[in-house]
């Protein structure tokens, strides 16, 4: 299963060191292949460094795509975590 969404960053500090850690954490372990960018610079949502080179400020507009059994899951977890930054 392959999805495709596009979040936009509601927290004033934008996608910064704790989120991106955060996001990663909640991905690990799931059974999908998750990445996230803007237009066509996709970078693994799981590596802390190639998410903070996103430079996602508050109101940058993310692609996720996410594909595998979990890839459901891994998009919710993606939502849950920005929501707490927002």
């Amino acid at each position: 299963m392959k999805i495709e969404e596009e979040i936009e960053i509601k927290g004033r500090l934008g996608l910064h060191a704790r989120p991106a850690a955060k996001l990663a954490k909640a991905l690990n372990g799931l059974k999908a292949q998750v990445l996230i960018g803007r237009g066509e610079k996709l970078v693994d949502a799981r590596s802390i460094l190639d998410v903070l080179t996103l430079a996602a400020s508050a109101g940058t507009r993310l692609r996720i795509v996410a594909e595998g059994e979990e890839a459901e899951k891994a998009l919710n977890e993606i939502k849950r975590v920005l929501e707490a930054y927002a």
